[in-house]
């Protein structure tokens, strides 16, 4: 009895595993789809994402390759929310496996810093000294040599000059790389900017907002091709101080890098005397200059600072 009982014990396990198979229910460990469904699933219900979809699937896909193993996709927003901008961008780049052409690079800026390249372009914003002579020599590789000068590469938009300069560039570019082209091309300096998150200083440049966060307390604010530059106290700072001018401190701290107050726009005030943009270390002194005060008098008032829900281009 007990060799029947055995051999109809297995008989009748073959039978269920086979019924199994052929229903397609699962005898096996969960496939690797299944687990990419999972966490995209996660994500849709996620609500006030930092960053949209698109570049928060690219930054977990990176994330998680780096931890060789699960990750779940709370841990992975946390992680996310904290990194700051120009890991973002990175850690989004390092995902891709080709060379990501210059309509592709502008809006992924677009998604992590919400700037808006192709505006920027199309207003003919930025730095107005004229291009470096790597970005000239990289857009004559493009074109016809003999036929092409300054005067015509300065003619085209910026973001045809991006286009035909990243032509010449063999292989994959790296973050790195393309931040230095983006401030050399349109005069924005993403390195710095995402520094900004968490000062206290917003920045409004090339007629939109570069960066801007809830509880900002001053804004610095540069004309279409940087040539002035002016700073005011945002909404938020005068709430909470019932200050509607800059505090004393910091306008003797501007004043001492050239700034005056000028009464027709309300503001402390400074005009590059050579009529070109003002160069990157003047932005930077500017922006130094404020955060210092901030972190002497009012670290207070920024702490928490929020920054608001990226929206799809």
């Amino acid at each position: 009895m007990s060799l029947l009982f055995k051999y109809l014990k297995k008989q009748i396990v073959a039978s269920v595993l086979l019924s199994m198979v052929m229903t397609g229910a699962a005898v096996c460990a969960p496939s690797q789809d299944a687990e990419v469904m999972s966490w995209k699933q996660q994500l849709k219900q996620q609500e006030d994402l930092k960053y949209t979809a698109e570049i928060i699937e690219g930054v977990y896909k990176t994330l998680r390759e780096k931890t060789k193993g699960s990750l779940p996709i709370e841990d992975a927003l946390k992680t996310i929310n904290e990194m700051p901008k120009v890991e973002i961008m990175d850690s989004y780049l390092d995902h891709f496996e080709e060379k990501v052409p210059p309509e592709k690079v502008r809006k992924i800026i677009n998604q992590v810093y919400n700037i808006d390249l192709n505006a920027v372009s199309d207003l003919d914003a930025g730095n107005s000294n004229g291009y470096p002579d790597n970005i000239i020599e990289g857009v004559k590789q493009s074109l016809n040599p003999k036929e092409v000068d300054h005067s015509y590469i300065n003619n085209l938009s910026k973001a045809e000059v991006m286009n035909l300069y990243m032509q010449t560039l063999d292989g994959k570019v790296n973050g790195d790389e393309i931040r230095a082209l983006v401030n050399e091309i349109f005069g924005i300096n993403l390195d710095g900017i995402s520094h900004l998150e968490g000062s206290g200083v917003s920045l409004f440049s090339k007629n939109q907002w570069i960066s801007q966060y809830d509880q900002d307390l001053f804004v610095v604010h540069t004309g279409l091709t940087d040539v002035d530059v002016w700073v005011y106290p945002t909404e938020y700072f005068t709430q909470e101080t019932g200050l509607n001018e800059l505090p004393d401190a910091l306008q003797k701290a501007l004043e001492e890098i050239g700034f005056s107050y000028n009464k027709e726009i309300g503001a402390y005030y400074y005009s590059n005397p050579g009529g070109t943009s003002v160069p990157d270390s003047f932005k930077e002194q500017t922006l130094g200059t404020i955060i210092e005060v901030i972190e002497a008098y009012y670290s207070d008032l920024k702490t928490g600072s929020k920054a608001q829900p990226a929206l799809d281009p």
